[in-house]
């Protein structure tokens, strides 16, 4: 019997593969080159009784949203603002602030929201809303304001302004809310709106953070249901997409947003905790509406996160955490 046959099969099969590597090396390469273009800014939060690492190889992630500061959509944009030796004081401040941990193993995600409003000390400014704190020295600033606040250690900072939120939803072909008990499917423009409402909400400031949270776990759930994050191709071609709607601090090199990505691809809905700061009040102060913290207890919330303890935390201390989708004003 002629093995001319199966011969031409092996060297089918042997082309395609060594045409399917070449292609997986060359997407791997151009995102690699994409990442590495992504606005990069220096962070050095390095003083005296700066809170500790977190054990072995997990990460605490500060995550700034950033609104336009004009609403126009044709202003600067924090990426120029990053980018400049000066930072612009008064530019621009941090409507979403959360703080993200990531444990070794990758196979959980714990996020804390801090309310945009939250009355708290502000190195070199006193007492004021956290938000002022980007406001006034950009991302070291609120970094060093979160580090103060509560006890953790912020090893990388990311910022997303919100017009780039925009694009990511039409990246990932939108996301699925329930508004009013009725599902609805947002696109870019949708979704913003969405994370930015908190005046027809009965709690104001404190549920637009709720619906941060419940966009992000949106997000995600849109992600797993489409086959992305489970394909390695697939993430890395939208880990280049998203590099185009993000800075990061100069610590987070292409290679660790890389590992990141392709290390947490197992991460499911259910897998990711929410919860907010523990708070007392929502008072005006000097004619501004703030919302006040439970001090010693967001610095016991912050330093569990921080140590992957924070489910454990929430079991012995009552704070918002996000409900189900239908319950989501």
């Amino acid at each position: 019997m002629s093995r001319r046959p199966r011969n031409t099969a092996l060297r089918i099969l042997i082309g395609t593969t060594l045409v399917l590597a070449v292609v997986v090396g060359a997407l791997v390469l151009y995102t690699n080159q994409q990442l590495r273009n992504i606005p990069r800014f220096p962070l050095d939060l390095d003083r005296p009784g700066r809170p500790a690492a977190a054990a072995g190889d997990a990460l605490n992630i500060l995550i700034a949203g950033v609104d336009d500061p004009d609403g126009s959509g044709r202003g600067p944009t924090v990426e120029k603002a990053l980018a400049g030796k000066v930072w612009p004081q008064g530019a621009f401040r941090s409507d979403a602030i959360i703080v993200l941990h990531l444990p070794a193993d990758r196979r959980t995600a714990q996020l804390v929201s801090i309310p945009r409003d939250s009355y708290v000390d502000v190195a070199g400014h006193r007492r004021t809303k956290i938000n002022a704190a980007f406001s006034y020295g950009g991302p070291q600033l609120l970094a060093r304001t979160v580090e103060d606040l509560g006890g953790i250690r912020i090893d990388h900072v990311v910022v997303v302004d919100f017009r780039g939120l925009a694009r990511i939803t039409d990246i990932v072909g939108g996301v699925d809310v329930y508004v009013d008990g009725s599902r609805r499917h947002l696109d870019g423009r949708e979704a913003l709106a969405y994370v930015r409402e908190r005046h027809a909400l009965l709690r104001g400031d404190l549920d637009r953070v709720q619906r941060q949270q419940n966009f992000l776990r949106a997000l995600l759930a849109g992600l797993v249901r489409t086959g992305t994050v489970a394909n390695p191709v697939r993430l890395l071609r939208l880990t280049h997409q998203l590099a185009s709607t993000i800075a990061v601090d100069d610590g987070l090199d292409a290679g660790t947003i890389r590992g990141l990505a392709l290390d947490s691809r197992g991460l499911r809905p259910g897998d990711l905790t929410f919860a907010t700061v523990p708070v007392t009040g929502t008072p005006t102060i000097a004619g501004a509406s703030v919302v006040t913290l439970d001090l010693p207890r967001t610095a016991s919330m912050l330093r569990s996160l921080g140590e992957g303890a924070l489910v454990d935390w929430l079991e012995g201390n009552h704070t918002d955490t996000l409900p189900g989708q239908r319950q989501v004003r």
